[in-house]
């Protein structure tokens, strides 16, 4: 009996986890759908007026981007931190956000001199291409004086 009312305390755990990690994905940091179109294309009119063709590839890419944003599941950290660089531009936060999954990927794979790259990434946090600029001044440095 004990062991039925553990497991099920157990598996009510994991359930409660993986909901809760699912809640806080990219679904839940942007807007839903029928919200995200009104806001690109109120973005899309603002910005273009009466230039149609324009405001309509605005949708277009903005649209695309949202759609690619809303099924990220990597680095969700990272989104969040693209996400409050540029707001609702999808573009640029998909754009940020490739850029700096890159740059982290890149940062992960260094080994040499981890001191300098601890102190980047204390410096720049989530920053990844940051942290990455910083480590190769550094390294740059130390090593002409040396």
């Amino acid at each position: 009996m004990k062991w039925k009312i553990s497991g099920g305390i157990a598996l009510l755990c994991v359930l409660f986890f993986a909901f809760s990690a699912e809640c806080a994905g990219p679904r839940n940091m942007f807007p839903d759908y029928q919200e995200a179109k009104k806001i690109i294309k109120q973005q899309a009119e603002a910005k273009w007026g009466n230039d149609y063709a324009m405001v309509k590839y605005e949708i277009d890419n903005q649209t695309s981007a949202y759609k690619w944003l809303v099924r990220v599941k990597n680095h969700v950290d990272i989104l969040q931190f693209a996400k409050n660089e540029w707001n609702v531009d999808y573009k640029m936060i998909k754009y940020e956000y490739e850029k700096q999954v890159s740059a982290y990927n890149w940062v992960q794979s260094q080994k040499k001199y981890p001191k300098i790259l601890a102190s980047a990434k204390a410096k720049w946090g989530l920053d990844y291409q940051m942290v990455k600029y910083e480590y190769e001044k550094q390294v740059e440095a130390y090593e002409s004086m040396n």
